[in-house]
């Protein structure tokens, strides 16, 4: 087996279809075969999606942003060559683990929606990188942040993950402070006077209540949920503390980039040990950071024991896929 397999297959237009295919093929037989057990959103404007929108309109908007997440991952790679080469193993590796999870495309999953947005806004902050005025960015994506934040109130405990990665880049500063905080004060102020118009009665009291229903150490976690969170969390601990130690082999622009997401992944797992009621919502974003630290390792390091392990991976989440249908078959849930 050459040692160069996963380089060589990773970035062709055969791979991309294959790989689109494939996760088509997965979300497919799950909506066949699989009840989900969703669980309500806690956003201001989650009701959107709660009572507006019929099942199967949810079920291809949920898989639509799924799709769009990968995309946006390989041109994020593409652009800016976070894995050290162009590669679709960063969208290989994010389907992978959200279409092997029938919970993550059997319905609407806020998580999935919101992934775009915070994948804008990665791109948005290593755009700062070197830059001469950061301002317009930091702007734009607390901007999209606080979008989210209306429609998923967690999302806003990214935010600081964020002021963070400026400061990664060198470009956190009085003014790009400011402008973030602009950028999450303009939207709270829009929607604030939308009530005069469309009597939508929004108070700082509704912001403050929103947030506070989230349930930290609330709920129990089920083996559905560790079988899912316990490999992808192990990935990125073994990916992250590779980069870790070929700390040097990167240029200093790729260091930072991943600097950055070993920040998101890391804090993304906390989040979700503190939050497991919203267990299904968080994990996309995890799946996302996760992803691109798989990437680099497994463009780092080409010998055959990586083929081996990546091979392994692939059976192993999709032995977990095969597992929780079957299960749910058995049950007598389908």
């Amino acid at each position: 087996m050459r040692e160069d397999r996963l380089y060589n297959i990773s970035g062709t237009t055969t791979a991309i279809a294959f790989t689109i295919a494939i996760a088509c093929l997965l979300s497919l037989t799950a909506v066949l075969f699989y009840e989900p057990h969703l669980s309500e959103t806690a956003g201001l404007l989650s009701y959107l999606f709660e009572n507006n929108l019929s099942v199967h309109f949810r079920i291809i908007l949920n898989w639509v942003a799924i799709f769009i997440g990968g995309l946006l991952l390989l041109w994020i790679n593409n652009t800016y060559t976070i894995v050290r080469a162009h590669s679709t193993l960063p969208m290989l590796f994010f389907l992978l683990f959200e279409c092997t999870n029938p919970e993550l495309t059997t319905g609407l999953r806020i998580g999935n929606i919101l992934v775009p947005i915070i994948l804008l806004s990665i791109a948005l902050l290593y755009s700062t990188y070197q830059s001469i005025h950061p301002q317009n960015q930091a702007f734009t994506f607390s901007l999209l942040i606080t979008i989210g934040f209306l429609f998923w109130t967690p999302l806003i405990f990214f935010l600081p993950l964020f002021w963070i990665g400026l400061y990664q880049t060198r470009a956190l500063g009085l003014k790009t402070f400011l402008a973030s905080i602009t950028g999450v004060v303009t939207v709270v102020w829009i929607f604030y006077g939308i009530h005069f118009i469309g009597n939508y009665p929004l108070s700082f009291d509704n912001i403050f209540r929103s947030t506070g229903s989230i349930h930290w150490i609330h709920h129990e976690g089920k083996a559905e949920q560790l079988l899912y969170f316990v490999p992808t969390i192990i990935i990125g601990f073994v990916a992250g503390i590779s980069s870790f130690y070929r700390h040097y082999s990167d240029k200093i622009s790729t260091r930072v980039y991943n600097e950055f997401i070993n920040v998101l992944s890391f804090c993304t797992a906390i989040f979700i040990g503190l939050n497991i009621s919203e267990f299904y919502n968080f994990l996309p974003f995890l799946n996302v950071y996760v992803a691109i630290q798989a990437a680099h390792l497994f463009n780092n390091i080409t010998n055959k024991t990586m083929v081996y392990l990546f091979y392994a991976i692939l059976i192993i989440y999709l032995s977990f896929y095969l597992w929780i249908l079957l299960q749910d078959l058995v049950s007598g849930v389908i």
